[in-house]
Formats: structure tokens, sequence, C-alpha cells
């Protein structure tokens, strides 16, 4: 995979997370039925993903990822990224995202990250991996 082909392919992936309209449920079509991801020290299995999918889409009125840098070796794709978000309640969130996925057969088999909270409350830091409210 190229790094435009990551880039491409992660854009979508990040558009279908953030968009309103897009169900966590359809989101699970870019991860593989095995998909592991490892955030922030807390690891999720496929079924945990989707929930905290559901999570963010129950949690936030709006977000935006910014692919910073993108970089693939193989089946690797290492990025930066930055999110910005609004929570239903019109607080700004902003995130700096440094991870690695696997891709396999054209599915995100794992995920790697470590996301720090760059504006917003305290309580807010597990966004990126929180799994209930």
């Amino acid at each position: 995979m190229t790094d435009q082909e990551a880039r491409d392919f992660l854009t979508r992936v990040f558009a279908a997370l953030c968009d309103p309209a897009v169900s966590a449920e359809a989101l699970a079509a870019f991860f593989a039925p095995d998909y592991v991801q490892r955030a922030d020290g807390k690891e999720l299995d496929r079924a945990a993903f989707i929930d905290h999918a559901r999570i963010l889409k129950a949690t936030l009125r709006s977000a935006s990822i910014t692919l910073e840098k993108v970089v693939a070796s193989g089946a690797t794709v290492a990025t930066r990224h930055l999110v910005h978000a609004q929570k239903k309640s019109g607080e700004e969130l902003r995130f700096e995202v440094h991870a690695f996925f696997e891709i396999e057969n054209g599915l995100i088999k794992r995920t790697v990250e470590l996301t720090h909270i760059v504006q917003g409350e305290p309580e807010d830091r597990d966004l990126g991996s929180r799994i209930s409210v």
C-alpha cells in the first residue's frame, strides 16, 4: 500500500466514523472480524470498538479528523492525525493521535494508538477508547 492509498483509505474510514448518518454497525465494514484496538493502554475487540463508535456518535455533535502525516510500509500504516470535535453540550475538543494500523485484505486488522487531549476537560481524555457513558 502506498502512502496515498493509505491516506485515501483512512480518509474514508474516518469520514464514516465522523458522519452521524453512518451507523456504528455500518462502520464495521472497514474492520476485520478479529480486529483489535489498543488505545492508551485499553484493548478493544471488534464488538467493543463498535460500542466505542456508538458512544462517539451519541456524545458528539460533530467531528473531523485531519491526517497530518501518513506513512505506509507494506501492510502497516503510521499516522499522526488531529481530531476536532464538538460535544452535544457545545464543548470543543481537540486531540492529537499517533497510530499504527495493520491492514489485511482491505480491512483494518489492528490499531495501536496514543491519544493526547489538547483541548477539553480532563474527563474526556479517554474519548479515544471510551466504551461506556
